[in-house]
């Protein structure tokens, strides 16, 4: 049952997408239960992809492809939400393992980031994403 409270109901939905991360990956259904057929990711800057990027349902898809070779886990941990019009604004804290080497990163590498993302809601599913990561240190694997 859906919250009939709008701020309620766009909490809910980018929980559920936050979510469906934790130590594993959507779902192409969940994904399409969440994602407008037209939606956009816009990566800001970050150590990880230095010139951001611009990314429609099709890229976006693709990269997740790419994330799903990459992390051995990775875990969303939403800390604050503040809604307005059709927007909400996320705090949260992203954390992963890299399953494989990936530049000077070895394999086992724990990475943590400070996000903040913007999720612009339509017709009850996510339509447009801006997100930010601000990256700490890279912690090598012990092994």
């Amino acid at each position: 049952m859906k919250p009939d409270d709008p701020r309620e109901a766009a909490i809910e939905l980018v929980e559920r997408w936050l979510g469906s991360f934790d130590y594993g990956w959507p779902t192409d259904a969940e994904l399409d239960e969440m994602l407008t057929p037209d939606v956009r990711f816009l990566e800001r800057p970050n150590i990880f992809n230095q010139a951001g990027s611009d990314r429609d349902r099709a890229t976006m898809l693709m990269g997740l492809d790419v994330g799903r070779s990459l992390l051995s886990a990775q875990r969303f941990e939403p800390l604050a939400h503040v809604f307005d019009g059709d927007v909400l604004a996320t705090r949260m804290r992203w954390s992963g393992e890299l399953a494989k080497d990936a530049g000077p990163f070895r394999a086992g590498t724990k990475l943590t980031a400070w996000c903040v993302a913007h999720y612009t809601l339509r017709n009850g599913r996510i339509a447009h994403i801006e997100q930010h990561d601000c990256y700490e240190t890279p912690v090598a694997s012990a092994g």
